[in-house]
């Protein structure tokens, strides 16, 4: 079938041709005449089945049929990037039909989209958050609108939005078409359906499986291999360009510090980024300027990204529709990927659930306990899992036994050696602590010498008598004589360690007897007399002379 059959303005026509989109898909084919004929639909397809142009195509065909007075169609998306996604397939497409329309999400210029939306638009494209907050500045005159498209319904009731898509739903006219399209019907999004539409129209397109051209593969580790896992991937695998998908906004900024530090030139993406930041980092992945891109969900749904080479699932993903979406991203356009998911043992009953889908195939490969570690074992592991199909545990277990085996040998040897060693160490300590006894008892004896002088030279004094004069001459050959004995009985030089102490002791002993008795002779002396006479005094010696 060709769209040309579907009726359709020869300029939305020329839009078709310019994006080459020449025949519809199945969501498409079946969608696009219940749009057409005026009825509800409630749509369940899964991303990457062109469910955008089964509601874009129609809902413009209509507007160009109408009076085009004020907001006909409002497109209520749950993510800023699959709302600016959609715009631009609008623009593309009603480029011909000169069909305009404004795109109110966060994070970008608030008086911009307020200027858009006074101006007049024949389509919004809007999140629920920007909408409600525009809404309450601009005063949105919704009273031509007859169209509503509520996109990936069940990811808007998943991220919280139901309060706010319902307030929103209460400014619109009772009198419009409604459109639902998710990938899962829940009980809340029947309930939401059944309330704010009349008679829908259901089309189901069977549930959508992972592309024969994806290889699928599980890696069965701790959580501090995984950044070891990623480089070791990268360095193994020949690849373009890689989509990291975590859980939580924390992690996926933690994950992109984690590749900054280990040299990986990475941009992440999450729901608190700023849309410059997210449009900005999107770009550049898209471009080709930087190979590798962290985000949280708000990039596996709905976003056409060409060329990814790798998908890696550092967190197993809450439920098997987000996995599908996950690793869709991959092998698109008849190309081939491969896409990977990191299980912890945490995980393991989240990720049974993602085996289970049916005619899925997925390669299980265990990593070695050592994988990661500085060590030679580290990197030498194969973890392509060639022939590790389901069984890979029971042929990973014996090539880890062996190389644990290794490692005890080894540690064994080290044992053998280690008796010479302390042998050596023990013998060596001994010889020193004998060492360092034999010094301090050299220093003990050496301190001692210059006392028994000191009591030799103090018998002298007192057989030569008390009185100082005429021991004068006597006392200057004695000082000469001790100052020798003392040159001569210096110890000789210690180790360092204990030379500070022991010329500290030789200085206290070596004092002569002679000039303590002449300090405290001076000490009696009369002191210079001051004045006038004391510089007379000063003078008599030098005019005898």
């Amino acid at each position: 079938m060709k769209f040309t059959e579907f009726n359709l303005s020869e300029s939305l026509l020329d839009g078709l041709r310019d994006i080459q989109f020449t025949e519809p898909t199945a969501i498409q084919e079946k969608a696009i005449p219940i749009v057409t004929a005026g009825k509800d639909l409630i749509a369940t397809a899964q991303t990457g089945t062109g469910k955008t142009g089964a509601f874009i195509i129609p809902i413009m065909e209509r507007v160009l049929q109408s009076e085009r007075k004020g907001v006909k169609a409002l497109i209520v998306s749950p993510t800023r990037e699959l709302a600016s996604q959609i715009d631009e397939q609008v623009f593309a497409i009603g480029y011909h039909a000169g069909i305009s329309s404004a795109t109110v999400i966060g994070g970008s210029d608030f008086a911009v989209q307020a200027k858009a939306l006074k101006a007049g638009v024949d389509i919004i494209v809007a999140t629920p958050g920007r909408l409600i907050d525009q809404n309450k500045v601009v005063g949105i005159d919704f009273s031509n609108l007859e169209y509503l498209v509520l996109d990936e319904a069940d990811r808007m009731l998943d991220m919280g939005f139901m309060p706010d898509i319902k307030k929103i739903i209460s400014w619109l006219p009772e009198k419009r078409q409604t459109l639902l399209f998710s990938a899962t019907m829940p009980n809340e999004i029947k309930k939401l359906a059944s309330s704010i539409m009349k008679n829908p129209e259901s089309v189901a397109i069977e549930r959508s499986k992972p592309s024969q051209s994806v290889e699928q593969r599980a890696y069965t580790l701790r959580s501090n291999q995984k950044v070891p896992l990623v480089k070791k991937i990268f360095k193994t695998l020949t690849w373009d360009s890689c989509i990291i998908f975590t859980s939580t906004k924390k992690g996926t900024d933690e994950l992109h510090r984690l590749l900054k530090k280990e040299g990986i030139k990475s941009e992440s993406i999450h729901g608190d980024r700023t849309q410059d930041e997210r449009n900005r980092a999107l770009s550049a992945f898209k471009n080709g300027q930087v190979p590798v891109i962290v985000a949280t969900d708000v990039l596996a749904r709905g976003i056409d990204i060409k060329g990814v080479s790798i998908i890696i699932n550092y967190d197993v993903p809450n439920n098997t529709d987000d996995y599908i979406h996950r690793i869709g991203r991959t092998g698109r356009y008849d190309k081939s990927g491969i896409a990977i998911t990191f299980v912890t043992r945490r995980d393991s009953r989240t990720f049974q659930t993602i085996e289970d889908i049916k005619g899925n195939k997925i390669k299980k490969i265990d990593l070695p306990e050592n994988f990661g570690e500085r060590s030679e074992f580290s990197w030498d592991e194969d973890i392509s899992g060639a022939g590790k199909s389901g069984s890979s545990k029971q042929q990973s277990q014996p090539q880890t036994h062996q190389k644990s085996d290794g490692r005890q040998q080894r540690s064994g040897q080290s044992e053998k050696k280690e008796p010479k060693r302390e042998k050596e160490s023990t013998q060596k300590k001994e010889s020193d602590v004998k060492q360092v006894q034999k010094e301090e008892k050299s220093v003990k004896t050496e301190s001692k010498k210059p006392s028994a002088k000191k009591k030799k030279s103090s018998e002298q004094d007192q057989r030569r008598g008390k009185d100082s004069r005429g021991q004068k001459t006597a006392g200057k050959q004695e000082q000469k004589q001790q100052v020798k004995e003392t040159k001569a009985d210096e110890p000789k030089k210690a180790p360092v360690v204990e030379q500070k102490q022991e010329s500290e002791k030789i200085k206290k002993v070596v004092i002569p007897p002679v000039i303590e008795k002449a300090v405290e002779r001076n000490k009696r002396s009369r002191k210079p007399s001051k004045g006038i006479w004391g510089i007379i005094k000063s003078y008599i010696p030098k005019l005898k002379k």
